[in-house]
């Protein structure tokens, strides 16, 4: 008989070896990357009425877009060996020949979209002017 208590108390002591072992906890991490937008077209403010340049290269305009306020002249300049002309709702350059500028001033406000006349591959630019300064904290 002593040796069935001996028997079974190492039968137990066995088994409460195998039930107290568990699987060690392993905590994952997973690192996410959200993918960064491309930033705006740059738009370029303008606070009071001016004169700004916009250059013609490349069969491209630059600054593509401009904020305003009204008042302000826009100069357009051609420094591409091709010949262009500005054309806009109410506003229409001369051709303009390499190193030959034309200017025009916004004394409305709205957003005007213009091209180049004959050159549909252009992307247009976009001239938003404002009747007052939204930049001024006045």
């Amino acid at each position: 008989m002593y040796k069935r208590w001996i028997i079974c108390l190492i039968i137990v002591a066995a088994l409460a070896g195998c039930v107290g072992n568990k699987e060690p906890v392993v905590n994952k991490t997973v690192n996410v990357t959200t993918p960064t937008p491309p930033p705006p077209s740059v738009i370029f403010p303008v606070r009071e009425p001016t004169t700004v340049d916009v250059t013609i290269f490349g069969g491209a305009f630059d600054p593509i877009n401009l904020n305003v306020v009204n008042g302000t002249t826009v100069r357009w300049t051609n420094k591409d060996s091709a010949i262009y002309v500005v054309t806009g709702k109410g506003f229409r350059s001369p051709e303009l020949n390499k190193r030959q500028n034309w200017s025009y001033t916004f004394n409305d406000t709205g957003i005007f979209e213009y091209n180049c006349s004959g050159r549909p591959y252009m992307q247009p630019g976009r001239i938003t002017v404002v009747l007052s300064s939204p930049f001024n904290n006045s």
